[in-house]
């Protein structure tokens, strides 16, 4: 029975007992209930028992039966938006994780001080989008022109492939840019929207850019998101001091396509349902 109390509900995955006494104490010392499972199987059944009530899944990959890789397929497959945090030592395994969609990869040993602020931040996003999210109208899709901004080409096709795949939930129009100033040139005859902006970039940081787009030194988005890979105080701070919303790269897709339809909202961005698609 889950505690209705609670701050949140994490399930936590592995089959080291000493490791899952300590993770279970340290979550609940911070007011979280714990449900613990000694191998993806378990876990699996815990998630379709609790289907919808989870929080979080801490889960390690070299388990007996079914391991967790195996594990993170099936919660994927079948529960993809429960944020997941890798805890392992198979450190080879991180791109292959990353590229399933998890929140954390963290190596074993481990920073306390991380996974407390991963955990925090996690289920602190998900309690504040449950509590202020911003509904569309029934009969209504996002619609926008959305830039992407990052240096890294490998990120601009994983967010250009996810915004622009035919989905009914939503309508975007996609163009992308490796640096500031093709980005600045993109926007010129592109007009878009939204800017999802990377804070650190060779010549011009993300902060920099997105001051240029208001000096009009190109067309100015009505709205930007800051797309950050990094913990660094610096960019940290700079982050925070652009008022703009700021998510981490590995945050997971839910998490940006929610912050994206709430922008949509705020802004109007939003387009009327044909009968044909509505039916």
């Amino acid at each position: 029975m889950l505690d209705k109390e609670a701050g949140g509900t994490i399930l936590v995955v592995d089959d080291e007992p000493n490791l899952v006494f300590f993770l279970r104490r340290l979550c609940e010392s911070q007011d979280y209930e714990v449900i613990t499972a000694g191998s993806g199987f378990e876990a699996l059944k815990y998630l379709r028992d609790f289907q919808g009530r989870m929080d979080l899944v801490i889960l390690d990959l070299r388990m007996p039966g079914m391991g967790g890789l195996a594990a993170l397929k099936a919660i994927r497959q079948d529960f993809g938006n429960v944020p997941v945090i890798i805890l392992t030592a198979l450190q080879e395994k991180k791109l292959e994780c990353e590229a399933l969609g998890v929140e954390a990869f963290i190596v074993k040993p481990f920073s306390l001080e991380e996974l407390c602020q991963k955990i925090d931040s996690i289920i602190s996003w998900r309690k504040t989008a449950k509590e202020a999210r911003i509904a569309v109208k029934r009969g209504y899709i996002p619609r926008a022109k959305i830039l992407i901004v990052d240096d890294e080409e490998e990120i601009c096709q994983l967010l250009s492939d996810l915004l622009s795949k035919e989905n009914q939930a939503y309508h975007y129009d996609v163009q992308t840019a490796t640096n500031g100033d093709d980005a600045l040139r993109i926007a010129d005859h592109f007009h878009p929207d939204i800017a999802i902006i990377d804070m650190k970039m060779p010549y011009i940081w993300g902060d920099e850019l997105i001051e240029r787009f208001k000096s009009k030194e190109s067309f100015c988005p009505k709205d930007f998101l800051i797309f950050s890979g990094s913990d660094l105080p610096e960019e940290k701070e700079r982050s925070r001091k652009t008022g703009h919303k700021v998510i981490h790269k590995l945050g997971g897709d839910d998490m940006l396509l929610d912050t994206l339809e709430r922008i949509c909202v705020r802004h109007k961005l939003l387009q009327k349902i044909s009968k044909e698609k509505a039916g």
